[in-house]
């Protein structure tokens, strides 16, 4: 039988990491039932920041509104400078009004450029889900940091200098969802499950498999 050498330090230090321990312990489970003493259970509170995905249909939309004529001094002072005074692009970031959709369409079955022209105007399928895209991320060195109804306000801007919504229109959780964007009929929603394929990991064909085509995509000749 061997024997382990342990300094007198030693022990005291796994004593008092052991006191600690049990002391950490005790006070995890005095505060955490039902979780075997790890965690605490979540307050509505502590979700509600995080609870900020907006959904196509509108779904989980924050109250609050911004007319065009308000998201004019912000999208000037803030995403200008990107996206171009009126929409057109600059320094190489997206344009926000792109070409009407039929040139668009056109444009892409004769294989050419489908991002220097692309905007809200032709590529985006519905304005619940720009104004989210707005909350969340932009300005793009502040992301996240324009409140409800400014964000409201600067979509509304974006939507108008689009030409998808007038001048006098608000957006707000009430009528976003009303906006009828135009390549909205080119966005369908997927209901199919993940996958239905059972879990195979032998013999799982009764033929020899047989690779019939491949393709590399992001890639130009």
């Amino acid at each position: 039988m061997s024997k382990l050498k342990t300094s007198k330090f030693g022990l005291g230090l796994a004593a008092g990491a052991m006191a600690l321990g049990l002391s950490t312990a005790g006070i995890a489970a005095e505060h955490a039932s039902g979780f075997n003493g790890i965690g605490k259970n979540i307050t509505d509170k502590a979700i509600e920041p995080w609870d900020i995905s907006v959904f196509y249909d509108g779904e989980n939309l924050p109250k609050g509104s911004g007319t065009v004529e308000a998201g004019q001094d912000p999208y000037d002072t803030q995403c200008a400078m990107c996206h171009g005074a009126f929409g057109e692009g600059a320094e190489g970031y997206p344009k926000m009004a792109g070409d009407p959709m039929p040139q668009f369409i056109e444009s892409l079955k004769q294989g050419l450029d489908g991002v220097g022209n692309r905007g809200v105007n032709n590529a985006w399928g519905h304005a619940p889900t720009l104004f989210d895209m707005i909350k969340r991320h932009m300005p793009f060195y502040a992301p996240g940091t324009m409140g409800v109804d400014e964000s409201y306000a600067v979509t509304c801007y974006v939507l108008n200098l689009a030409n998808i919504v007038d001048y006098e229109f608000t957006c707000s959780n009430e009528t976003m969802a009303d906006v009828k964007m135009p390549a909205a009929d080119y966005y369908v929603t997927d209901t199919r499950p993940d996958t239905d394929n059972q879990r195979c990991m032998s013999d799982c064909y009764d033929y020899e498999p047989k690779v019939v085509g491949a393709a590399v995509t992001g890639v130009s000749e």
